[in-house]
């Protein structure tokens, strides 16, 4: 098995020249408490349930962040990208103030699985980048993120991680009488409203549950002027009711979800389009707790979604629509031994998809994904191990271009142990496969989002990563650290690239409108009505991902009543083509310096983020110049930790520096948001 780390190895190298001299400070200033630190954490253990085997965070063998509802609060920022796009490992597509999706280690588009509740969310956003994910956060209560291959639970197109937004649609818990959560919000640089509130309540042993979220917002403001057209409107609300008893629950909800979001103008002083998204989600999920055999716990969850949007020019008429409609269910069967544990798993997916209008690029496509996978873990207190198998079947038809069928096996194994209290450390290796989705395979036309026209590829194979990670954490209640270093080999990576090709549109002067040429003379011919665009290609490549995740949070002292912290984390990856090239879109380095001081009923944070300039770019790409953003925040609980009242102030960038996102296909075009200021009331009782 070849990694390439050692020719690799300079890909670990910090790129900045202070990064050293912080980690020294740092560390030096952490040092006593380290060596006093000997305690175990008294700290609530964390526990994974996106993870089959919903085992604590501290141990799991591939990193994983948890969000709770008062950090989903904090960290609120557009779509779910930009939400999630300060956790260790994370970037954000951000194609503007509507629209964003979750980067996971360099690993995008198909190869992240946004989850709701542990079932796909089934939309139109692995299709564009100017297409919303249909859950935003805003109405959860935690989020969970694994980093690195999760294709043994959830497919092949788990290959970079896992996104799980979770709430209580269906309620999984009694209530305590009558309970409810609101949350209100302002934000200084769009002039923007957020709305959240969920009612929960008791008839018998049935628990109900309705739900109802608004985030509104004028176009932001940038160091360098507004952002034109960058306005958002969505809404979203849904019911649900479930049996909750002491053998678990059972229940059903469904969820409505419209967004209405502007895009950037094709061209300055021309006016913007804009997209309207609904869909209506019925799901079904249930956990019962018992003995069927060997079998311990029983879960299942089934969904149907109905997705559409529509792209509206800037003069109002309807462009492009897509739909994308179709269900998926996951059945799980837990054992649970003194030593031995484990689940087996079967889901099914089946989903049509399909645009019409005249910026279509993919024609009718239907995709069904079906899959068997078992995990294990043996655990002898000071050493375990941990492993699985999955197989997947995907059948794509098309249409206009016929079908194509992949059989897919991924298996992982992985070792760890405890050496001393309060440590932690695990090594995973893994073969995953995916196989190519309709678009990769099928598409074939103007994209005007990414200002490309683009040529799937039917002959593609299936890809395949060999992958390989480190975990380290150590934590007590006064310290928490953890280190996760990965590098994984691809073979047959998929990746839309540029080719000699240019594709033009003149109207009423050329007989067949959409020509591809090989070269470009022609094009001084054209009319001042013809559109041209240079043509990209969906091609297979050998490439390599190497990189990783530190942090470190410690207590540093306490005085008059408050408890001082300090945290940092580091996260970086860097990625290339066998043969010389890079893959596009790759984020850059980011650092995290954090102080937060904290009693019963004040929490006052300040932290400053450096990203770092890209510059290890694909041949079509420019580099993009680094930033540092100031934020701050204080939130006050009149009442304590378990008061019902909080009351938040963040600012965001409150230097007002430019940033732009590497990974966005318009940060030439759209800077990030400048200075802003949101305060938060957030009511639980």
């Amino acid at each position: 098995m070849n990694f390439r780390i050692a020719m690799r190895a300079r890909a670990l190298s910090l790129t900045t020249s202070r990064l050293p001299i912080v980690f020294a400070v740092f560390a030096g200033a952490l040092s006593p408490t380290l060596a006093a630190a000997q305690e175990a954490s008294d700290e609530p253990e964390e526990v994974i349930v996106t993870a089959p085997l919903e085992g604590s965070r501290i141990e799991s063998l591939q990193g994983a962040t948890t969000l709770t509802r008062d950090d989903i609060v904090q960290e609120l920022n557009g779509g779910l990208g930009d939400t999630l796009d300060a956790q260790p490992g994370v970037a954000t597509t951000f194609f503007g103030a509507g629209a964003s999706r979750p980067i996971i280690r360099g690993l995008g588009e198909d190869r992240v699985r946004v989850l709701q509740n542990g079932i796909g969310a089934i939309d139109a956003s692995t299709a564009s980048p100017d297409h919303a994910v249909t859950s935003d956060g805003l109405d959860a209560e935690r989020i969970e993120v694994l980093r690195g291959a999760a294709a043994l639970a959830y497919g092949g197109n788990a290959i970079g991680g896992v996104v799980n937004v979770i709430d209580q649609s269906i309620p999984t818990r009694a209530h305590d009488g009558l309970s409810f959560e609101g949350l209100a919000a302002y934000s200084s640089v769009d002039n923007g409203v957020q709305g959240s509130g969920e009612l929960g309540f008791d008839v018998g042993p049935v628990a109900f549950h309705i739900t109802g979220a608004s985030r509104r917002s004028d176009t932001y403001d940038t160091p360098i002027g507004e952002a034109p057209n960058q306005w958002t409107d969505m809404r979203n609300y849904g019911a649900g009711a479930a049996i909750v008893r002491g053998w678990g629950y059972a229940g059903v909800a469904v969820k409505r979800t419209e967004d209405n979001y502007g895009l950037l103008p094709e061209a300055a002083g021309e006016p913007g389009g804009h997209i309207e998204m609904e869909q209506t989600r019925i799901e079904s999920r249930g956990d019962f707790q018992g003995h069927w055999g060997p079998f311990t716990r029983l879960d299942y969850g089934v969904q149907h979604s109905d997705y559409q949007h529509t792209e509206f020019e800037g003069d109002g008429t309807p462009g492009t629509t897509f739909l994308s409609e179709g269900y998926e269910g996951r059945l799980e069967a837990h054992h649970r031994g003194e030593q031995l544990r484990g689940a087996l798993g079967l889901q099914y997916t089946d989903v049509d998809f399909t645009a019409e209008g005249a910026e279509a690029f993919i024609t009718a496509t239907n995709t069904r994904d079906s899959g068997a996978f078992v995990i294990e873990r043996y655990d002898l207190g000071g050493w375990g191990l941990e492993g699985g198998l999955r197989y997947e079947r995907r059948d794509i038809s098309n249409v206009i271009a016929g079908g194509r069928s992949f059989d897919t096996v991924s298996g992982s194994f992985g070792a760890f142990v405890r050496p001393a209290e309060g440590w932690f450390i695990g090594a995973t290796v893994a073969q995953t496969e995916r196989a190519p989705t309709a678009i990769e395979l099928f598409s074939d036309g103007p994209h005007l989002a990414t200002a490309n026209y683009e040529r799937g590829n039917p002959d593609l194979d299936t890809e395949q990563a060999t992958s390989f990670e480190l975990s380290t954490r150590y934590n007590t209640s006064r310290i928490a650290f953890e280190a996760n270093l990965f590098a994984i080999d691809f073979s047959n990576y998929v990746a839309l690239l540029g080719t000699d090709l240019v594709w033009y549109s003149d109207p009423g002067t050329i007989p067949n409108e959409d020509i591809v040429l090989s070269s470009d003379p022609i094009l001084g011919t054209l009319t001042a009505d013809a559109s041209t665009l240079p043509v990209f290609e969906f091609v297979q490549r050998d490439a390599s991902f190497i990189g990783g995740e530190i942090s470190l949070r410690s207590e540093l002292f306490e005085a008059a009543g408050f408890t001082v912290s300090g945290d940092v984390s580091l996260d970086l990856v860097n990625a290339s083509f066998d043969g010389g090239g890079r893959p596009p879109r790759i984020p850059p380095r980011s650092l995290t310096l954090g102080l937060t001081a904290e009693n019963a009923n004040w929490t006052a944070h300040v932290e400053a983020v450096d990203t770092a300039k890209q510059d290890r770019v694909a041949a079509f790409e420019t580099p993009t110049g680094g930033y540092t953003f100031l934020n701050a925040s204080l939130a006050w609980r009149p009442q304590g930790h378990d008061g019902p009242w909080s009351i938040r102030l963040d600012g965001r960038n409150l230097s007002d520096e430019l940033g732009r996102v590497h990974t966005s296909f318009l940060k030439d075009e759209l800077p990030l948001p400048g200075r802003n200021v949101r305060l938060t009331l957030l009511a639980n009782f």
